[in-house]
Formats: C-alpha cells, structure tokens, sequence
C-alpha cells in the first residue's frame, strides 16, 4: 500500500517517531532526555524540508550516501525493494488514520503517540517535534515547545527563514542524482516521487548517526560551486545511457542554476553523441545563452542542435530552424522568409505534430511581439479541434480568449496593450520563481531573478537574497532596519546598530507602522550579549510613555515569535512601567498574560489578565485567556464563569462558544485531565485529538472517522 505524496518516507518516519516516543514513555525519562528528544525531531524536521525544496542539499546528501559502502547498499535494496511495492495509493490522512486504529488494536502506546503526533500535526500545520513531546503527556504545554523549536532554529541555523518559508516539493521532476541512483540499483523506471521517497528514508537514517556539531554543519551548508557541481555530477557521465544526467540538467536549468546546468549540457553532448539527449542539450544550452544576451554563442549552439538533428524527423528540423530564427532575429537579422519555409513544413506532420508547431510558433511570435502572426497560428490550431490533442486545443482556446480581451476597434491585437500585459506578466513570473529559490535554499539564483524581473517593490526580496546569498548587501539595503542589519551582519559596534535601529523604530512610530518586523529582521544576527544590550537602548529611546509602551511592546512580540522568552517578558514589563494610558495598558497586560500562557506559567497568565481585567472589564480577548489559563490549572468552574464572560462580550466568536460548551461537559463529567484539556482548549488539533483518546480509553478502539470530529456534540458520544 501506498501513500500518496510520500508514501515511504510517511512511514519511516512514523517509525521514527515511534522509536522516541518509546524514549520519551520510559519510567526514567528525565527533562533533559526530553529536550534530547526535542531537539533531534527538530533538527530532523529540519533536514528533511531541505531535503525536499533544496536540490544542491539533496545532491549532496546522496552523494554521501552513495560513497558510504553501508548506507548506499541499503539505498540500492531499499529502491529495488520499492519496485514490488503494491500500487494501490492512500491518501496521507487516511493512512495515519488507519495506522492510529491499527497501533490502538495492538496497544502499542509507542506508536500510538506517534501517530497521534503526526495526524495533530497535520491537522493543525504545526511540527512534530513540538506535537509528539505534548502528546507524550509532558508538563510543558505545546505551545512552550514550539517557542523552544523557534529558538533552536534562530539560535542555529543560518538563514531560518528559509527554513521557516513554504519552499516547494517539486515532484513535477527529478532531483539531481535521483535518477543515477536508481540506474546503479538497476531500477531505472521507477518514478521520480518513488526515488525521492527511498532516498529520503535512507537520508535521514543517515543523518540521524551524526553528530550535533555535524547536523548543523550540513543544515548550515550554502549552494554547491560550480566546481563542486562538476564533481558531483562525473560519475552521472558514466552511465551507459544519458537519462540520469539529462534529467540533473535540467533540474539544474528549471532552478536557475544556469553555469552548472550549461556545463553538464556540454558533457552530456560529448558522452552521449548521437543520442535526442545530444540535441536537447544544444538547444537548452542556446536557450541559456540567448536568456543571458549572448547571441553569437547561443546561435552556435543552436546551429549544432540543428546539425545533431538530420534524420530525426521533420518536427525535430522545423523546430532546430525556429530557434535559429529567433536568435538570428535576436542578431538584427531578417527571418521572415525563413518562418514561412518553417510553417510549410507543419503541412508535412501528423495532425499532433503540426499543432505542436502551430503553438511553438505562436509563442516564438508573442515573444517579438507580431500578435497578428500569433492570432492566426492560433487559429490553426482551432480548425483541427476535431482531431488535435485536446491539451493542444485547450492551450490555444486559453491563449486566444486573452487575446480577445485586448483587441484594437478595427478586431486585431493591440499590440501596446498586449506587449505591456506580457512584460508584467513575464515579471511576475520573475518574481515568483525568485521566491522559490530564495526558499529552496538557493538566494544567488533568487537575487537574478530578482533582478531580471525589473520589479520596484521587491526591494525587501532583493534585500534578503542579498544577505543569505553573502554578496554586498549594503547595495540593496534600502531602509534604516536594512542598514542595521547589515551592520549587525558584519560585526559593527554596537552603538552603530543601535544607532540605525533607532532611525528604523522612529520612522515605525511616525509613521504609524509595526515596529515588530524591524526588530524580527535584526534577531538573527544578534550575540546573546548584542541583543540584550541593543534592545535596552533602544526601548529605552523615548520619554513618551505611549510611544516607549508601543516600541516595547514590538520588541517583545518579536522575541516571542523567535522564541525567546524571558527576554520578551522583560520587554513586556518594560512597556508596562512605562506608564502609558489605560488602554494600552489593558492591552500590554493581555499582552502579558498570552505569554505566560504559552511558556506555561499558568497562574501567572491569570494574574496578568486580571491586571487587563482591572482596567477594562469588557474585554472579551482577556475574559477567554484567562478561561484558558484557569482551565490548564484545572479549575473549571471558574474558567466557565470567564469563558462566559467572554461568549457575552463577543457572542460570534466560535473559539469562545467552544470554550464555554466544553467546559460546561468537562467540569460536570470529567473522564481523563489530560484529555479533557485537550477537549476544552480551542487549539487546532485538539478536539480530533481527544475524540480518538475518548473512543479508546470507552470502547478500546478507534475507528478513522473519530478524527473527523468538528465540534464539542460530535465528541459527546464518545465521552459517555
């Protein structure tokens, strides 16, 4: 059985987890076997999203693997094993689901959590590592673990945003070395997710045997050198067909990698001579060439295409003569009798043949502008709807009913209107496949693409591409936050980031802004000591008492998020001794009193949103906290007098009614304090949590749909 999206690296890890949650159930545990625990799921989380957006990380991790004799024979069995995996796919969800069924049947408490952990996880879009230690019944609430997770990444790694980003999974290829690994364990066919999976497994196998100085080493690794992409891809040059390697070429191509990409091009044309791979590689070399402007090489390049090219069939020849056309053109020549010899030739192919060249055509003419031309080529592709392909057709269709929306009064294209919608969307285009560099670990090809958008309000991107890519950021820094952190990056002294901090945190106040983003792009390239004293000075700035209320206030809404603490109730107090006007101290105590909540410090969040309470008794928000915070200490009955207090101030928030119902149940049947918690807190998770926690502890079984509770009545069955 299958699972879909990841079918074996779901189930490594779920026997991963399985294995610490063993650790953590043990009668001897202790806390610092916890944040052990902790630790190592974060930093396998960690790895395991590089491994999926990074393809220069990916490449290097095989390689690895593949020169340690025991790690690449369990890779080669494990891929020629997939081969006799049964077909039949399972959705991720309802495979977990089955499997938390299967593990209650079996009262295996280990696996239990870890599923539990993963199917939260999943429900909610928070990490395991934070997931499966709440689930194991730990003191610390979920949420202090997720602070800690935040900490450990901004403490440890370079470049966290990247980590924290969505990045991209790109099933929609392989990665580099995907393919040779499968062809050395002689299983060439299987499909690129199913490589991907079993390399996956066996990498984090791997990197679980290193050691911690060593994981962050790895974790911390920039893009590979040019010279270093030569030496990983050699033995891809000795296979005997060219799959593997035309395959890492071009993910190095669709990645923006282009001197890597070109220089495997260029070998792969000398190792496989003769071969439709040596005419793709010289057609994906001009095309990079012609990309960058420099014509006379990309026309070289084509023309050999061309030449490798005799006898593979009129559609290989029409479309080698397309690309010297436009790179001719590109050169200032006139090849206009050559597109006419070009569209002769379509009235020589298969029906899906020609219409493959009608759109490759048309796109060659959007790209010059001659619309007219396109129209018609378009329009070719129409009159064979009957017996083209119905992508083909549908492309067309697409493409014709944009150009319809921008037709001149005499009904041809306007060019200036399709010229300019064109340039802004190839921009946007850009600018997206910028953003998925910058996330898939890869800032030097983010900052190009930056670049070659010719955006003007993406100088934040530009900005920090610049500094993860290493390059001269002080170009690209265009406000006081930005000059700060450069210095911070570059070890100025202190009093000169403090300086620019507080031109960035004046210019917030004035200009009624959040200061918090212009202290969250500053923490990570702080020292402990840097940031104690930078933070200080600056919240400190003003006699103002809102002002100063405010700025701390944003300091310590950017150290939570990072995860640090203490330093952000510090912060806090500081605001609150600042004096400002009653409300916004009512807010800097609710403030507060979210904070402890989260760190776990229950009876202090109480007293903090009694503080706020005091001072404004209408304020629903701090009425439901202190619910929440009454509830983890047990005390319902007072917990349901605020949460009451809260459903009449707002009467349309649904986490309130939740709140209320749930307590009213819990405080007049409890089963379980910890599950019972998890029934009355309003967090994602939660309730689908404690349904399947209340259908074993009743009726020691678990069947899947217990996790598609929505709300408190669904799980009243399961309670009673």
């Amino acid at each position: 059985m299958r699972v879909s999206e990841g079918n074996l690296t779901q189930q490594y890890y779920c026997d991963y987890l399985e294995i610490l949650a063993e650790e953590i159930l043990s009668a001897s545990v202790t806390e610092e076997v916890r944040r052990g625990v902790h630790e190592n799921i974060v930093f396998r989380n960690l790895f395991l999203h590089r491994m999926g957006v990074d393809g220069g990380f990916h490449a290097r991790v095989i390689s690895a693997i593949l020169h340690q004799p025991d790690d690449s024979r369990l890779l080669m069995d494990l891929l020629m094993a997939s081969k006799q995996v049964d077909t039949d796919v399972l959705p991720v969800e309802e495979w977990l689901k089955q499997e938390y069924a299967s593990a209650v049947d079996k009262q295996n408490s280990a696996r239990m959590v870890a599923v539990e952990a993963l199917l939260r996880s999943y429900i909610s879009g928070t990490n395991q590592a934070a997931e499966i230690i709440a689930s194991a019944g730990d003191s610390h609430p979920q949420s202090w673990w997720q602070l800690e997770t935040r900490r450990i990444t901004i403490a440890e790694v370079a470049n966290p945003d990247m980590y924290f980003g969505v990045g991209r999974r790109p099933f929609w290829h392989e990665f580099p070395l995907d393919r040779y690994a499968a062809v050395v364990a002689g299983v060439p066919d299987l499909l690129p997710h199913e490589i991907y999976d079993c390399v996956v497994c066996i990498a984090g196998a791997w990197f679980s045997s290193l050691t911690r100085e060593e994981m962050i080493t790895w974790l911390n690794m920039p893009q590979p050198t040019l010279s270093e992409w030569e030496t990983l891809c050699a033995p891809l040059l000795k296979c005997d067909t060219p799959d593997a390697a035309l395959s890492t070429a071009n993910w190095l191509y669709a990645s923006g990698n282009n001197d890597p990409a070109m220089d495997l091009y260029a070998n792969i044309t000398l190792a496989f001579p003769g071969t439709p791979a040596e005419i793709s590689s010289f057609e994906l070399i001009g095309t990079i060439l012609r990309k960058l402007g420099d014509y006379d090489n990309a026309f070289e390049a084509y023309k050999n295409a061309f030449i490798a090219s005799r006898g593979a069939g009129g559609y290989q020849t029409a479309i080698g003569l397309k690309n010297l056309c436009e790179v001719g053109e590109d050169l200032g020549e006139d090849m206009s009798d050559y597109y006419t010899r070009i569209a002769g030739i379509a009235d020589m192919l298969p029906v899906s043949e020609k219409l493959r060249l009608y759109l490759d055509l048309a796109a060659s003419c959007r790209r010059r502008h001659a619309y007219e031309e396109e129209y018609r080529y378009l329009e070719q592709v129409l009159d064979a709807e009957d017996e083209g392909d119905e992508d083909l057709v549908a492309a067309a269709m697409s493409r014709l009913s944009e150009m319809n929306m921008s037709l001149s009064a005499d009904g041809t294209p306007d060019t200036l209107l399709l010229a300019a919608k064109d340039e802004e969307s190839e921009s946007s285009v850009s600018v997206t496949r910028g953003t998925a560099a910058y996330f898939g670990f890869d800032p030097a090809s983010a900052l190009m693409w930056y670049e070659r958008s010719g955006s003007s309000h993406i100088s934040s991107l530009q900005f920090a591409a610049a500094m993860a890519a290493g390059v001269d950021a002080e170009e690209y820094a265009k406000t006081p936050s930005q000059h700060a952190v450069v210095l911070a990056a570059e070890g100025s002294p202190v009093t000169e980031i403090i300086r620019e901090l507080n031109v960035a945190v004046t210019d917030a106040w004035r200009s009624g802004e959040d200061a918090v983003q212009v202290f969250e792009q500053i923490i990570p390239y702080l020292t402990p000591d840097q940031m104690s004293t930078v933070f200080v000075e600056v919240t400190a700035r003003s006699t103002r008492d809102d002002e100063r209320a405010v700025v701390c206030s944003a300091a310590a809404k950017a150290l939570l998020s990072a995860g640090y603490v203490n330093e952000a109730r510090t912060m806090l107090r500081a605001a609150l001794r600042a004096n400002p006007g009653r409300e916004m101290r009512s807010r800097l105590f609710a403030e507060l009193g979210w904070l402890e909540y989260e760190s776990g410090v229950y009876s202090a969040s109480v007293d903090a949103y009694d503080g706020a309470l005091k001072i404004n008794d209408q304020f629903p928000a701090a009425w439901a906290g202190r619910a929440r915070a009454l509830a983890c200490m047990g005390k319902y009955d007072e917990a349901l007098v605020a949460a009451g207090y809260a459903v009449v101030q707002n009467p349309s928030n649904g986490s309130y009614q939740h709140l209320r119902a749930a307590l009213e149940t819990a405080s007049q049947s409890p089963v379980d304090p910890a599950t019972d918690l998890l029934f009355v807190l309003p967090e994602p998770g939660y309730l689908q949590a404690a349904a399947a926690r209340y259908s074993v502890k009743k009726t020691n079984s678990c069947p899947p749909s217990v996790w598609d509770v929505s709300n408190v009545e669904d799980v009243l069955p399961m309670r009673f």
